[in-house]
């Protein structure tokens, strides 16, 4: 992975592209492979969902995505009619999508906070291996806090994952909360412990959401990224206008990314 300049890094700021590492020149494009992340869109009411169908839209119309990420926050205050519109909008991809849950995806009033998402999008956390990459999603939230320590049990079930996988299969780590080391707000409390159970695997991209800004950085090899938020509900915290997702495109161990900004 080629380490991004910081001008290139605040550029991505500015307009909300960059790449970090270039796909070789040489890969074929059997080699080549690309993912969305898409995070924030706080959907409460069917106006919201709009510019959820416009990035759904524009996922479809680019042939090269072959699997769309969600990190959170789908819904504003989890309740059953939100996820339910949410779910909708994202069951028109038509590639599969994976969502791990925000903190405003959760109910609290509830016995069981997890079982209004559960039952529009299935398990809070998951693994899939494609490409010979691991994609992981992992459960960040703690309740409905913005600052977040993640659980033993979820470490535990990390951990578990890990152990699956081999040390030198290329890992992308997904979750709601950013662990980006010089993220502007809200890094997970315990953000190096989490990172710490890759010390003896090849942890490559770790994306996220919940600070609705594009921030890129890498560190000992590492991407890290948030992305600015797909919501009309919500704005960016960095104060810049466009809203979007954005695009992973892996050669071999080589990553690039780009934010699509779907209205500005």
């Amino acid at each position: 992975m080629t380490i991004i300049s910081r001008r290139d890094f605040l550029r991505v700021g500015a307009v909300g592209l960059a790449g970090a590492g270039l796909v070789h020149k040489g890969a074929s494009a059997e080699e080549q492979f690309t993912f969305a992340v898409i995070n924030d869109t706080h959907i409460k009411d069917a106006p919201s969902v709009e510019i959820v169908d416009e990035a759904v839209a524009s996922i479809n119309s680019d042939e090269r995505v072959q699997f769309t990420s969600v990190l959170g926050d789908v819904a504003t205050d989890g309740k059953e009619d939100e996820l339910a519109l949410a779910k909708g909008a994202f069951d028109n991809l038509d590639k599969p999508y994976f969502v791990v849950p925000g903190n405003h995806d959760v109910f609290p009033q509830a016995t069981d906070i997890y079982a209004n998402y559960v039952d529009a999008f299935g398990p809070v956390h998951w693994t899939r291996t494609e490409n010979d990459w691991t994609f992981i999603g992992m459960n960040s939230c703690e309740e409905t806090k913005s600052d977040v320590t993640v659980s033993d049990e979820e470490l535990a079930w990390l951990q578990a994952q890990l152990d699956k996988t081999t040390p030198q299969q290329p890992i992308a780590l997904f979750c709601h909360h950013p662990m980006n080391p010089n993220t502007r707000a809200y890094r997970i409390l315990n953000a190096d412990d989490v990172l710490a159970l890759f010390a003896n695997h090849n942890l490559k991209i770790v994306a996220a959401g919940h600070w609705h800004g594009n921030q890129i950085e890498e560190q000992d090899g590492v991407l890290f990224v948030t992305t600015a938020c797909c919501a009309t509900t919500r704005n960016n915290f960095d104060n810049t206008p466009e809203k979007g997702y954005r695009l992973f495109h892996l050669s071999g161990e080589r990553v690039e990314t780009e934010f699509v900004v779907v209205r500005a």
